[in-house]
């Protein structure tokens, strides 16, 4: 297992501080930018001597960071479930978007096992097609997944538990009616464990319920997904617009697979103590602890 981060825009004086040190450029994948100076999009190994060069470098300025997190084939194949990360997105009309919204609005926050409230929407409208060996994310707020006709027939020719197919939505007559589907959960999950990895945020003010977010991989406790379905959605809203994430099963990655369904990144879903995630927390509280002592953030 790796953490990995890559550096979000900072300050022209730092940018071309970095640029300058061919060890920080090469490895940060040094690209110039005419507002700033330069953008650094390439990730590294948050465990390695790159982390602690470019905290020294940044004299104190405040920095922040996006992360991933890569593990082997190994650790992949011995995981049970996984969350589903998106790789692509549709964009939505304007259209498609006012009335996905209105049917949000529709419907209320729905509890959960977890201190939080979900959004399940039940309809989705969008106007553009979707490959059909696709599944991908409805524009960037929505929280829900389309898929194409194969994926779709694909999903429904198997075994797999725990998901409905309806209809996508759409304003424009001659859209044939097959030409995407949208992917319900059937069951919510129970809590997953909150760690050092977990934190609160009030995205829509002081005022409003808190939203959770994370840096690290979700855990659940030894034994809790059992029995749950092959594909399901989480008790907390992981998502976009207060939408909980997808968990599913080792059968239905090994079924995108086969099926060459793309659109999904698979990350493992951890068990509480296992080698895995004793790996998993040691390795955040390292990164965390160089990161604040620096002044330096993850944006979750």
């Amino acid at each position: 297992m790796k953490i990995l981060l890559a550096l979000r825009p900072c300050s022209s004086a730092l940018a071309h501080r970095v640029a300058a040190d061919p060890g920080l450029a090469k490895a940060l994948g040094a690209k110039p930018n005419p507002g700033i100076g330069f953008v650094f999009p390439k990730f590294f190994d948050a465990s390695g001597p790159v982390l602690g060069r470019l905290l020294e470098l940044a004299e104190g300025e405040s920095l922040s960071f996006i992360r991933d997190v890569q593990c082997s084939p190994a650790e992949i194949e011995a995981s049970a479930h996984f969350e589903a990360i998106s790789r692509s997105n549709v964009g939505q009309s304007r259209a498609d978007s006012k009335a996905t919204m209105a049917a949000y609005h529709q419907d209320s926050l729905h509890a959960t096992a977890s201190r939080w409230q979900v959004r399940l929407p039940q309809r989705i409208y969008l106007s553009k097609p979707v490959a059909g060996s696709a599944i991908t994310h409805v524009d960037q707020w929505t929280g829900e997944y389309v898929l194409g006709t194969q994926a779709a027939q694909a999903l429904r020719d198997s075994d797999l538990t725990g998901f409905e197919l309806r209809p996508v939505l759409h304003h424009k007559p001659e859209t044939p009616a097959d030409a995407a589907e949208h992917l319900v959960a059937r069951e919510l999950l129970p809590a997953a464990l909150e760690d050092r990895t977990t934190f609160e945020t009030f995205d829509d003010g002081p005022r409003q319920p808190s939203t959770p977010r994370r840096y690290g991989l979700l855990t659940y406790p030894a034994g809790a997904l059992a029995a749950s379905p092959d594909l399901a959605r989480t008790a907390e809203p992981w998502g976009a617009w207060r939408t909980p994430a997808w968990v599913v099963s080792q059968r239905t990655r090994q079924l995108f697979d086969s099926a060459q369904i793309r659109g999904w990144k698979f990350q493992p879903v951890l068990q509480a103590d296992s080698r895995l995630h004793r790996e998993h927390s040691q390795r955040w509280e390292d990164v965390l602890a160089k990161l604040q002592q620096a002044g330096a953030s993850v944006i979750a």
